[in-house]
């Protein structure tokens, strides 16, 4: 059986977690969300399993000084879901980056997410604007 669909905000939401939030609590909201065989990989190289999520969202909400995404499209198809959205974030002292991201993703009967795809580029703004 297919979980409910999520909304984009319920989606904006789940991401915001990743990157804000005590880094204490990051294995909860793995654990919440995220299937125990999770696997996540990037575009360019990278995979990310389950222990290493709960790393990077600890590290994430530990060192992220701004983060904002906002779904710009979503669809959903039982079990399957991609959405777009635009993100503007820092991380550390670095600038602030304006990017796009691609993500792609199955979620289990609990709507913990299973596996993942993303591919991120930097958001190029219309020059005729």
């Amino acid at each position: 059986m297919a979980p409910p669909k999520l909304t984009p905000k319920e989606f904006e939401e789940w991401l915001d977690g990743a990157f804000k939030g005590d880094p204490a609590e990051a294995r909860a909201f793995c654990e919440r969300t995220m299937s125990p065989s999770y696997l996540r990989f990037q575009a360019g190289g990278g995979r990310t399993d389950f222990e290493v999520a709960v790393e990077k969202v600890k590290t994430f909400r530990t060192i992220c000084k701004k983060w904002e995404a906002e779904v710009t499209f979503l669809v959903q198809e039982e079990n399957k879901i991609a959405a777009q959205l635009r993100v503007e974030m820092q991380i550390g002292e670095g600038e602030v980056k304006r990017m796009e991201l691609m993500f792609m993703g199955t979620r289990d009967e609990e709507g913990r997410f299973e596996n993942a795809w993303e591919l991120s580029a930097d958001l190029v703004e219309d020059a005729t604007k």
